[in-house]
């Protein structure tokens, strides 16, 4: 049974969710390092800011993944992860999801305390949200490219 096909309304509420989601752990994730200089630079501690985007980062990412794999499962066969963009993408997602989640890792989550690191997964974390935003345009190996 299908739920849905593209562009219809069910299709488009996840679709739109799955761009706020992106919207906002992309945005976090490349805001939050510029605020928390420009406060540190200023002799202002930055812990607040890093708690607001430990839990608005990693989670939003994650959602953007789950809404992004259902639209896939919602698609009626027409996308399916055995496409490049595809099959990338959520290997390159879970290195995103995992990257925020060591650099701003939120409070109810169990991993360990990486902060002298976050430099080194902020950095991965801008390096792949790159590589996602590149699978994600160009979409090679869709029927759309």
């Amino acid at each position: 049974m299908i739920f849905a096909a593209i562009n219809d309304t069910p299709y488009d509420i996840v679709y739109l969710l799955h761009i706020i989601a992106v919207i906002m752990g992309t945005g976090a994730a490349f805001v939050v390092p510029i605020i928390a200089v420009r406060m540190r630079k200023a002799g202002q501690d930055s812990a607040t800011l890093d708690e607001a985007a430990a839990a608005l980062m990693a989670p939003a990412l994650l959602a953007a993944g789950v809404f992004g794999g259902a639209l896939v499962g919602m698609s009626s066969d027409f996308y399916d992860f055995g496409q490049t963009w595809l099959g990338i993408g959520g290997a390159v997602w879970l290195v995103v999801v995992l990257a925020a989640a060591f650099a701003y890792p939120p409070t109810w989550s169990p991993l360990p305390d990486m902060s002298e690191k976050k430099a080194m997964f902020g950095g991965i974390l801008h390096l792949s949200l790159a590589v996602m935003l590149l699978l994600m345009t160009f979409k090679w190996g869709s029927p759309l490219a």
